[in-house]
C-alpha cells in the first residue's frame, strides 16, 4: 500500500520540477540592464501596470500576452530592485515571459 503512495508523490515532484524548471531559468536569465519581462498582480489594470513601470522608472516596451506582465526595457543597474518596489513578483527574460499576443506599444531599442 505505500509503494502506490510513493508512486504518487515522486510523480507529482516531477511534474512539479518540470513546471517550474522554465520560470526558474527565465528568472535566473532575467538580464540587469535591456528588456525583461515583469509579472505584476495579475488582477492589476492595465494604467496601474503603467504606473508601477513610471514608479520605477523604467520603459514600457509592451504589454506581455499574460494578464499583469510588461516588457520593459531597464536603464539602470538597480531596476530590478526599484520593480520589486513598484509590486513586481518576477523578472524574468522576456523571450520566456512576454508573450506574443499583444502588439508592442513602441518599438525596443537595438
Amino acid at each position: 500500500m505505500a509503494a502506490p503512495a510513493v508512486s504518487i508523490i515522486c510523480l507529482g515532484a516531477c511534474l512539479t520540477l518540470s513546471a517550474a524548471l522554465p520560470v526558474t531559468g527565465a528568472a535566473l536569465g532575467a538580464p540587469e540592464t535591456g528588456q525583461a519581462a515583469v509579472l505584476f498582480n495579475p488582477s492589476a489594470t492595465p494604467s496601474q501596470l503603467a504606473l508601477a513601470a513610471a514608479s520605477a522608472g523604467v520603459e514600457i516596451v509592451r504589454f506581455g500576452g499574460a494578464p499583469g506582465t510588461l516588457i520593459v526595457h531597464i536603464d539602470q543597474p538597480g531596476g530590478h530592485d526599484a520593480l520589486r518596489r513598484a509590486g513586481a513578483w518576477l523578472i524574468a527574460d522576456p523571450v520566456i515571459l512576454g508573450g506574443c499576443a499583444v502588439q508592442p506599444i513602441k518599438e525596443s531599442r537595438s
